[in-house]
């Protein structure tokens, strides 16, 4: 099994990577920021992602898919980090794949990538956006379009900015994968996964498995602005263990808009959590990368409510640095 894993992603570098040379635009707008490994910073990954982004309204008004600005969350984060970037473009490249359910699409296989520990910079986000770009162009290719080849320069980006960009793309693929909205059992399974990101920071730190999972039930009729806050205490709780390593705290948005909130909001939070924990198993010498997403069914705001309460539970039992 694990021959045939770095079989399949030796044959996909081989492949993919001399079209991702080819496809894409040099940065000759952007000069290159010594501060970043590589030079490459937060504004060329805009700039590369801005272009996915209009080569997706491209695909949008071929197969005569409309959005329009309701569809897209509220911009509600600050100071983001490029892991949380990172995770969120992965989540697209997750949906991106999904695109082979329209006909003679033939999406080019994207070798699954989970995050792991580590610390992340705006190259390794770009890599993953060109490996979108370079797919979503040959479509477009396919479709006989005119597909946009025209970087745009800019400047001062940071990675919130970039995060942004990365939810449109994913919401624009959502709707081109026929989506009308994210369900309720999609967001579970992304909770979940935070759920077992916890557990394995439990479970290195103490093999006997002495840990609690008997929180206090959920009460019924969860709706998603309940699951939005608790994302958010979950983070308060996540800034607490940052503080207790030395690290950074990652500042929270306010909840001003619970009666608007919806399944895709929610979504958005799990990714960011994903990535939060990921940064904690540094210090906390956790080595797992995060579980793939499992795919479920039926399941209500109450349920994911359910999950996000064990992650919050689980987190408060992790040994901090006294």
């Amino acid at each position: 099994m694990l021959q045939r894993k770095v079989r399949q992603t030796l044959v996909f570098f081989v492949v993919m990577l001399p079209l991702i040379t080819q496809a894409q635009p040099k940065f000759d707008l952007i000069p290159r920021d010594e501060a970043f490994p590589d030079g490459i910073s937060p504004s060329h990954v805009y700039a590369r992602i801005d272009l996915l982004d209009r080569s997706l309204d491209t695909l949008l008004s071929h197969w005569n898919v409309e959005l329009n600005e309701a569809e897209f969350p509220q911009a509600v984060e600050k100071d983001l980090k490029p892991m949380h970037v990172y995770q969120t473009v992965l989540i697209c490249t997750w949906r991106l794949q999904q695109l082979d359910i329209r006909p003679n699409v033939g999406v080019k296989h994207i070798p699954t990538i989970s995050a792991e520990p580590r610390v992340y910079y705006p190259h390794d986000v770009l890599f993953i956006v060109d490996m979108m770009l370079t797919n979503v162009r040959a479509i477009g290719t396919k479709e006989g379009l005119d597909m946009p080849a025209d970087e745009k320069p800019f400047a001062d980006k940071v990675p919130t900015d970039v995060f942004n960009r990365a939810v449109h793309v994913f919401i624009k693929l959502n709707a081109l994968c026929g989506y009308a909205d994210l369900k309720a059992s999609e967001v579970f399974a992304q909770m979940v996964r935070g759920v077992e990101d916890v557990k394995s920071m439990l479970r290195q730190a103490d093999p006997a498995c002495r840990y609690k999972i008997d929180q206090p039930p959920t009460s019924p009729d969860r709706t998603p602005g309940d699951v939005f806050e608790m994302c958010l205490n979950t983070r308060e709780q996540i800034n607490v263990m940052r503080q207790a390593f030395g690290m950074e705290t990652i500042p929270v948005p306010e909840m001003s808009f619970r009666d608007d909130v919806r399944p895709r909001d929610v979504f958005f939070q799990t990714q960011i959590i994903i990535a939060e924990l990921n940064l904690l198993k540094k210090p906390l010498e956790t080595k797992s990368s995060s579980p793939l997403p499992i795919p479920v069914s039926d399941k209500t705001p109450t349920d994911v409510h359910e999950q996000a309460t064990m992650i919050l539970y689980l987190l408060k039992q992790v040994k901090l640095p006294k």
